[in-house]
């Protein structure tokens, strides 16, 4: 597993390219996927970077058990998806158990594999957007990170 430089490590609210685990495969790589960065922090004594992440998907609630019908950012307008670098509406789940601290290293983030020269680091989102992820944990009543 290669480490990235702490200095690459993306900004709170930054969409990236993951390999993230999949239900019940524990932090085992899964299928690289669009997911939303809610907290990025660096370990002081080892200098290693972690993330935690949100799934995203371009399913919705009723077509996949990995959201839970609560309030979640959904990205639907097409403009709004292209500049977060994004193929299709995206719903990123707010749910807790759809988070994971991951390190931030090949292991799981990885550059988009549907576009050549591309960046792990796909877009960031607006202040709008930021404002309807903060309404979600606020109606879930969950703790921020912020």
């Amino acid at each position: 597993m290669g480490f990235y430089p702490k200095d690459s490590l993306p900004n709170q609210f930054d969409v990236v390219w993951c390999l993230f685990p999949e239900e019940g495969k524990k932090l085992e790589p899964g299928p690289a996927r669009p997911t939303l960065v809610l907290d990025a922090k660096v370990d002081l004594d080892s200098g290693v970077g972690g993330l935690i992440v949100a799934y995203g998907t371009s399913a919705d609630a009723e077509n996949t058990p990995f959201l839970d019908k609560g309030p979640d950012l959904v990205i639907d307008n097409k403009a709004a998806w292209h500049a977060l670098g994004l193929h299709s509406p995206t719903t990123f789940s707010m749910w807790a158990s759809r988070r994971k601290r991951l390190i931030w290293a090949d292991k799981h983030f990885v550059p988009e594999p549907f576009k050549a020269n591309s960046s792990i680091i796909a877009g960031s989102l607006t202040d709008e957007q930021i404002a309807r992820v903060k309404e979600c944990f606020k109606a879930r009543g969950l703790d921020p990170y912020w």
